[in-house]
């Protein structure tokens, strides 16, 4: 029999749970038939919307900042990739054009060979020191390819210098401007020899001694007259620009520009003449020179 003292139904806490499940689905049967809870969830929505955002905000603010962060490192990274691969491609195409260059020079050095009644071979320089009385430069051909000291230089215009000393692998050459060159040339026009010397220029030989009566002319070119026995008679050496009269009008003098390039030598041909190959002769000054050829 039912007591006072025992514990109420309604407070018992399995009945509580029960109850509970019964009207939850209850309220999911009917809302399901009768959708019933999408108005108070449309609400819901509606109120925490903002809330929701708020918290979404510090994300998605992270992702944005990381991946513009991302994609600026990617982009400098393409820029620098695509700037070496321009470097390449630019040190590449030059590369070309010099080596495009140097097969052009060395064809013409070899048209030049053929044209020339004389034993020649090319060569190339690896070094040139153009100061003050020191107009030389270094050729990588020496004793090994049968250079010889005294022996003549060209470029595809003219006479260039004469090799005053040989190592095994390399030769000293001498370029005619220098101021202690002396070379005996001959006027092509009239037959007139005379010297001419170094100035130190690059660009001017000097003439100091022509004779009053000589017919001498801007223009005239000058040739080796192969007196000396250290270039071959023929090879073109200059071309007169100005004429004077000496101080004491006892001969005419001349500034002549060299034929050949003496700015932009790259590569030279190294002669030998068949009738006077050169064996020991030394690079000559003017003034010893001047005594050998008396």
């Amino acid at each position: 029999m039912w007591s006072p003292n025992d514990s109420s139904l309604t407070q018992n806490k399995l009945f509580h749970f029960l109850l509970l499940e019964i009207i939850c689905i209850v309220l999911m049967i009917t809302d399901h038939s009768a959708k019933i809870a999408t108005p108070i969830r449309a609400a819901i929505s509606t109120v925490t919307y903002p809330l929701i955002k708020i918290v979404e905000l510090p994300q998605k603010a992270y992702q944005f900042i990381s991946s513009s962060v991302s994609n600026q490192q990617l982009l400098l990274n393409q820029n620098i990739e695509l700037k070496q691969q321009l470097s390449q491609a630019q040190i590449d195409l030059l590369q070309l054009e010099v080596i495009s260059q140097q097969n052009s020079e060395l064809r013409e050095l070899l048209q030049a060979k053929r044209q020339l009644p004389l034993k020649t071979t090319a060569a190339f320089l690896i070094n040139i020191n153009t100061g003050d009385n020191n107009h030389h430069f270094i050729i990588n051909q020496g004793f090994n390819q049968g250079v010889t000291i005294g022996q003549a230089i060209l470029d595809l215009n003219g006479v260039a210098g004469q090799v005053f000393s040989v190592d095994l692998e390399t030769s000293h050459v001498i370029l005619i401007t220098n101021e202690n060159h002396a070379l005996p040339v001959e006027f092509l026009r009239t037959g007139i020899r005379t010297y001419v010397y170094g100035t130190g220029d690059l660009d001017t030989l000097y003439l100091p001694e022509i004779p009053q009566s000589a017919s001498v002319e801007v223009d005239d070119i000058l040739i080796t007259s192969g007196f000396g026995g250290v270039y071959p008679r023929g090879l073109k050496v200059a071309t007169i620009k100005s004429i004077k009269d000496s101080q004491d009008k006892s001969y005419k003098q001349a500034d002549a520009q060299p034929s050949a390039n003496l700015n932009l030598l790259k590569q030279v041909l190294l002669v030998w003449s068949d009738l006077n190959q050169p064996s020991n002769t030394e690079f000559l000054a003017p003034e010893k020179l001047a005594d050998e050829t008396k």
